[in-house]
């Protein structure tokens, strides 16, 4: 685990229902590893429903500390965040964006998470960090992140179920191609997959990166445990030959892993297993970056 940095983030504010606070915990525990827990000492307190956003200074709050913890931690190693729903990324990416203004984003993920105040069926923050890191929010979202995100360095695998919205301004910002959905990627195989989005980040002069892992992104008969599951997912050997197929893109600088809920798991945890599983497979890949530090 050298120069690894587990960073714990026991949040879900930004999602409807209970116990991604409690994932951070639990894994940390089961891979074998102490963390920070980049919220120890935030206290929340806003919890109504502002501007459209629910929770939406408790979302900020997190998110500004997350922030600082990542930016510091880069100096040290590969931050590897443990959530918690998946807004926590607005905290993540923008710390990772400190160190790099150019930085790719990959969102493994059924969903786009590019949901604004606007487009939003929620109202869940956990639906809008996208769209906040690149500065398309109207609310104090968009001041969690002080670099923004270019539309065209980011990347979703995955993603399966888009919001009418969503769509639109994917649309709008020329970067439709930067979807790659479930069916694409079993059409093509997902090693073509990580290659063309290698190719794209090489043309967009891309240096590092920040992987997004929301658990929802695979199917959910493999991974029941997650707050929004969507049919028709990831299957194990996809995740495979995605976590093979790192070394096709440049340093990897940070990564988070989110929305597992230990209280929808099973009596054998076996999502919590297979979560376990995944974030050590993706060990070798965060020491592989840290050696660059």
């Amino acid at each position: 685990m050298n120069n690894i940095q587990f960073i714990s983030v026991p949040f879900r504010a930004g999602a409807s229902c209970n116990g991604t606070d409690s994932a951070p915990m639990v894994l940390c525990d089961k891979v074998g590893v102490s963390s920070i827990n980049a919220l120890e000492n935030t206290v929340f307190s806003h919890h109504e429903t502002i501007e459209g956003v629910k929770c939406l200074y408790d979302v900020v709050a997190a998110c500004k500390v997350l922030k600082q913890v990542v930016a510091q931690t880069i100096e040290k190693g590969t931050p590897m965040v443990i959530g918690g729903d998946h807004s926590i990324a607005l905290g993540s990416v923008a710390g990772s964006l400190e160190h790099d203004a150019n930085l790719g984003v990959v969102w493994f993920d059924a969903h786009g998470d590019i949901n604004t105040e606007r487009t939003s069926p929620t109202g869940n923050a956990h639906g809008m960090p996208v769209a906040a890191l690149m500065g398309l929010c109207s609310s104090v979202l968009n001041e969690v992140a002080t670099v923004r995100l270019k539309p065209q360095n980011m990347f979703w695998v995955g993603t399966r179920d888009l919001d009418l919205g969503e769509k639109e301004t994917i649309e709008r910002l020329g970067i439709a191609d930067h979807v790659y959905s479930t069916e694409y990627i079993h059409q093509i195989g997902m090693q073509a997959v990580m290659q063309d989005i290698a190719s794209k980040m090489q043309k967009n002069g891309i240096k590092h990166w920040h992987l997004s892992f929301d658990i929802d992104g695979m199917d959910p008969i493999l991974v029941p445990a997650t707050g929004v599951p969507v049919p028709n997912g990831m299957n194990q050997a996809d995740v495979e030959t995605f976590i093979q197929s790192i070394s096709l893109l440049p340093e990897l600088q940070s990564m988070d892993f989110v929305e597992y809920n230990p209280l929808l798991d099973n009596a054998e945890q076996s999502t919590g297993q297979w979560c376990v599983d995944i974030i050590k497979r993706f060990l070798p890949s965060c020491r592989a970056a840290s050696v660059f530090r």
